[in-house]
């Protein structure tokens, strides 16, 4: 990468740290934009920043057939592809895996897509991995919660969710009305953690 690259991809990050959202949708379609997997990016972010969803997706495309080492447009990739492509989220996130750059957020996303697809032993072994990463992670404490919601496994599903409870990074209100977690709806520990862990 030349040093005029190189500077058009710090204003990138320039742009998108001051959140300058139309200078960096400008700056894309640029001569020395278009090519360059910083600006790419970053652009990318702007769009999906902008509800423009598919310029998103097509940058962060572009982005990774221009550097497929960078881990950012793949995850960003992923995770945009995870409700409607869990099949190309899953191949992003493998990817990720295969880099060495996997974060406890990629394989519980992972993990989430497994339960999904009712691969539970899978989605168990991921979920494990993204706690042996950060054991805090309260998305992956709910996901394993979940897991065990599926299989009936009252105890273990309380214990995954106090365990949310106590990050409280996560409103687990909802959960009093999710059809996952019905098996549980009457259940005097269950209806605890839910209503104390709801945010007002």
């Amino acid at each position: 990468m030349t040093t005029k690259e190189k500077q058009v991809g710090k204003n990138a990050q320039k742009y998108w740290d001051q959140r300058d959202l139309p200078a960096l949708v400008r700056l894309c379609p640029s001569p020395q934009g278009g090519k360059n997997p910083e600006v790419l990016y970053y652009a990318g972010l702007a769009y999906h920043a902008l509800n423009k969803k598919r310029e998103a997706i097509e940058c962060w495309r572009k982005a990774k057939e221009l550097f497929p080492e960078d881990d950012r447009p793949i995850r960003a990739l992923a995770f945009e592809l995870a409700e409607k492509d869990p099949v190309g989220a899953s191949e992003l996130f493998h990817r990720l895996i295969g880099l060495n750059r996997a974060q406890a957020d990629d394989l519980t996303a992972l993990g989430e897509i497994c339960i999904k697809q009712d691969r539970l032993s899978e989605a168990q072994r991921w979920l494990e991995r993204a706690l042996e990463m950060d054991k805090e992670n309260s998305l992956a404490l709910l996901s394993m919660a979940t897991l065990y919601a599926h299989v009936r496994g009252h105890d273990l599903v309380l214990d995954y969710l106090r365990r949310v409870a106590q990050t409280g990074d996560i409103d687990l209100a909802d959960l009093a009305s999710d059809p996952e977690f019905e098996f549980l709806w009457h259940d005097r520990e269950f209806e605890e953690i839910v209503s104390e862990n709801g945010r007002t």
